[in-house]
């Protein structure tokens, strides 16, 4: 984020929100600070959407939406939480996770170099590259599809290979929304309704969400949406994501817990019909406190905050070592390697039991703060953002050369954009990740120059 009139624009909206909270209510500084931080960040990401593809706008607001909007509601508007309560006092948890974030921010948008922002033209040169090959695309989204149906039946040291494979089926549909193909449109509603039917039949809508937003984002650069109509999509989305929130604990209940003679999707069709016809259920304070709860991410660290080092001392790096050990090894290779998900080190550092069937991860700043401490946590989560910037950098100078590579962004980006997940989590994805795009591109290339001998294709190097 250079120091450019927009810059100014975004740092002057902060201000003026910061100052807002100063002058007419009693909010803690710290809090106002970190609610400035999310409205300029809001701002951005509303400017930045169908002018550039900016992954880094969805990790610092996911971020900051889960570790600082959502604490100040728990400790400010929303009532007492016996499961979901902050451990610590808004001061306490304010004045090391606000910091955090600030770096976190100026981590991610540290200008290393200027190729380093998605816009109109890479979307020329991507375009160009797709129309010449127009089939790459729909190639990766069966082969996602297929591994998709496939996955289960896979040996549990390869099913997250098999994941990442059967996420190749949305890098095809984004390369079949920039590609001038006639059924594309047809294309992204069967991905994405696979998406949604997955997501019923397993009770399980996370992943669902996040690839809805991320082909928010994809599509913004193909269908131009004024500002009041990126709004307007938004407010639709966040009606749409309560409407979910408010039906899963409902629709859970019913299909695991219970036996029934209709089908899921059946299941599902009536739980939301009761819900369109009756929307004063969506405002009654039960959703919302659910739907609050499920905005702070903040509880961990605040448990963590509480727990270390009274109880437990802070580890000095332990999970960050253990971590690059995981991603670096296949399962297969190191069977006894920790697991993603986190529920061991949540129990550890939180002090708190989870229930059997339940995984938590302690997000990047819980990890920050577990290992080092209240200002190594600042700099550690500094570190990693910087790390993210670096890649990203990477990914746009080789695109320069391999147009279709800023279409994997999504893909290597999917769970480095989850507030909730640590580093483990992130690290061993991204490698993994980068091994099946390297593999795709690799093979991509090799095929082009059989199918394609009398042109010049340009060398995977």
């Amino acid at each position: 984020m250079y120091l450019s009139g927009r810059s100014i624009r975004l740092l002057a909206t902060g201000l003026l929100v910061f100052t807002f909270f100063e002058v007419f209510t009693s909010l803690y500084f710290m809090s106002g600070l970190g609610v400035a931080l999310f409205a300029g960040l809001a701002v951005k990401f509303i400017d930045d959407l169908g002018k550039r593809i900016e992954i880094r706008d969805l990790i610092s607001f996911m971020s900051v939406l889960q570790w600082i909007l959502g604490p100040v509601l728990a400790y400010n508007i929303l009532p007492y939480d016996e499961l979901y309560y902050m451990a610590v006092t808004e001061a306490t948890y304010m004045d090391f996770v606000v910091p955090a974030c600030y770096l976190m921010v100026l981590g991610l948008y540290m200008p290393l170099k200027e190729e380093r922002i998605v816009n109109e033209e890479d979307i020329d040169r991507l375009k160009g590259y797709l129309n010449e090959h127009p089939y790459i695309g729909y190639v990766l989204t069966i082969i996602g599809v297929v591994a998709g149906f496939a996955g289960k039946s896979l040996p549990q040291s390869l099913r997250f290979i098999g994941f990442l494979v059967s996420n190749l089926q949305f890098v095809g549909m984004y390369m079949a929304i920039f590609g001038n193909f006639k059924f594309k449109w047809l294309v992204v509603a069967a991905i994405l309704g696979l998406a949604a039917s997955a997501a019923v039949l397993q009770g399980m809508f996370g992943e669902l969400v996040q690839w809805m937003i991320l082909s928010f984002l994809i599509i913004a650069m193909v269908v131009k949406i004024p500002t009041w109509g990126k709004i307007t999509m938004m407010v639709i989305g966040m009606f749409l994501l309560m409407l979910v929130q408010s039906t899963k604990q409902e629709y859970r209940m019913a299909t695991w817990y219970a036996t029934s003679t209709k089908s899921n999707s059946e299941i599902y069709k009536e739980i939301i019909v009761s819900r369109i016809t009756s929307p004063a259920k969506l405002v009654e304070s039960g959703p919302i406190e659910n739907m609050g709860a499920r905005l702070n991410q903040g509880w961990i660290v605040a448990r963590i905050m509480n727990h270390m080092p009274e109880e437990t001392p802070f580890v000095r790096g332990e999970t960050v070592k253990t971590a690059l050990y995981a991603s670096l090894l296949p399962r297969f290779l190191a069977p006894g390697k920790i697991k993603a998900g986190g529920r061991a080190n949540f129990e550890r550092f939180t002090g708190t039991i989870l229930p059997e069937t339940t995984s938590m991860d302690i997000s990047l700043v819980g990890e920050g703060y577990a290992n080092y401490g209240k200002y190594g946590g600042m700099i550690f989560l500094f570190l990693v953002s910087l790390l993210y910037n670096w890649v990203i950098v990477k990914i746009i100078q080789i695109s320069k050369k391999y147009p279709t590579l800023i279409i994997w962004i999504p893909f290597l980006f999917f769970q480095v954009m989850k507030a909730e997940t640590d580093f483990s989590t992130v690290l061993n994805y991204l490698t993994k990740a980068s091994v099946i795009a390297f593999m795709a591109f690799y093979i991509t290339e090799v095929v082009l120059s059989l199918t394609q001998p009398r042109k010049k294709i340009v060398q995977f190097q």
